[in-house]
C-alpha cells in the first residue's frame, strides 16, 4: 500500500516537474526573438549615433534607412494567421500606429534613396 502511496507521488512530481520545464522552455523560445530584434535595433541606433558624433551624416542615414526597411519588411511578414474579426482589428490598430510610415514610405524612398 506504502509503495502505490510513493510510486503515485512519485510520478505527480515527475510530471509537475515535465510541465513546468516545459513551459519554461516555450516562454523562453518564444522571448528569444523579441530580445534579438530589441538587441539589434539598439545596436543599429548606438552604430548611428556614433556616426553622427564622427560627422558621418550619410553613413548614419543610410545604416538608419537600412534599419528602417529591415523592420518594414519584417513586419509584413511575421503577421500572424488570423480570423476575418482578428483581421480587421489588427488592420485598424496598423492603420493607426503605423499610418504615418505608410503615409511618409515615398518620403523615406526618397530620402534612401538620395543617401545611397
Amino acid at each position: 500500500m506504502k509503495s502505490k502511496i510513493i510510486f503515485s507521488i512519485f510520478i505527480v512530481i515527475v510530471f509537475l516537474s515535465g510541465l513546468g520545464v516545459g513551459l519554461y522552455g516555450g516562454m523562453a523560445a518564444g522571448v528569444v526573438p523579441s530580445v534579438g530584434q530589441l538587441w539589434a535595433g539598439a545596436k543599429e541606433m548606438q552604430g548611428a549615433i556614433y556616426l553622427i558624433d564622427k560627422q558621418e551624416s550619410n553613413k548614419a542615414r543610410e545604416l538608419l534607412c537600412n534599419s528602417i526597411k529591415t523592420r518594414l519588411i519584417i513586419m509584413d511578414m511575421a503577421k500572424p494567421l488570423q480570423t476575418e474579426a482578428s483581421s480587421r482589428q489588427v488592420q485598424e490598430l496598423e492603420a493607426y500606429t503605423y499610418g504615418s510610415v505608410k503615409k511618409g514610405k515615398a518620403e523615406l524612398n526618397a530620402l534612401c534613396i538620395q543617401a545611397s
